[in-house]
């Protein structure tokens, strides 16, 4: 009898965390244009950099860019937008806040052996290659643009190109696999200035959206920021601060 008590006190409690743990749902949020038209790419460069500095992230491995994610973000976004306060009319309409795109999402710049054969085809665009591995990634992510370095075969250096957005990582480690690829890494650069960054979890999100002064592109000296959250399917403004 004692046993099935403790097992009723356990069945309760674990509904009553459940009951507790309020989990974020934008079933219902419609997406307007404007959110949609404007904030699509950034939204795909956040999730990006969520799954670059998470190796166990269920999207890590997998080159197709998951879309359900990208558009809770999106969601997140347009729960901001739909405040209509001061403080979101300043940060989409009078600064036009967006993040930063330190990593291409559809080019990859490699090192090459400029010698061997496969490589001389590509240069000249020979499509296809005949090597099975290296025509394979160029079908199958439509990487059909090659772009020289300056100097090319002094220094050793392409990058192809798609029209489409991807998860990289997944794709340069299958070049990094081909013989005549020595090192192969995600094209772009990032240089400093306005940003949106995301914080999320089951429970809630953070969104911050800054703007930098003083020496941008090279390294802003400050940066002013604007915070909301969205807790229990709500959005609210929580601070702006000088940092």
């Amino acid at each position: 009898m004692r046993h099935i008590k403790q097992t009723i006190w356990l069945i309760l409690l674990l509904m009553f965390a459940g009951c507790n743990d309020s989990l974020l749902n934008f079933d219902d949020i419609i997406v307007e244009s404007f959110i949609k038209d404007n904030y699509l790419l950034d939204c795909k460069h956040i999730y990006f950099e969520e799954i670059k500095a998470n190796p166990s992230h269920f999207n890590f491995n997998d080159p197709v860019l998951d879309e359900g994610e990208i558009n809770e973000l999106l969601a997140m976004l347009q729960m901001v937008y739909e405040l209509e306060t001061p403080e979101t009319d300043t940060v989409f309409n009078y600064y036009n806040i967006h993040t930063l795109y330190c990593f291409s999402l559809n080019s990859i710049v490699m090192k090459v052996d400029t010698e061997a054969p496969e490589i001389i085809k590509l240069v000249n665009k020979e499509f296809p290659i005949g090597s099975q591995p290296l025509d394979d990634l160029i079908n199958t992510y439509g990487l059909d643009s090659v772009r020289l370095s300056y100097r090319y075969p002094d220094f050793p250096w392409l990058s192809v190109t798609t029209g489409e957005t991807y998860n990289l990582l997944p794709i340069i480690d299958a070049f990094q696999d081909l013989t005549p690829v020595i090192m192969a890494e995600n094209n772009g650069g990032c240089t400093d200035g306005d940003n949106i960054t995301i914080e999320r979890n089951k429970q809630k999100a953070t969104i911050y959206f800054s703007i930098g002064r003083g020496d941008c592109p090279a390294g802003c000296i400050s940066r002013r920021y604007w915070v909301f959250e969205i807790k229990d399917n709500e959005a609210r403004f929580v601070d702006s601060y000088w940092d």
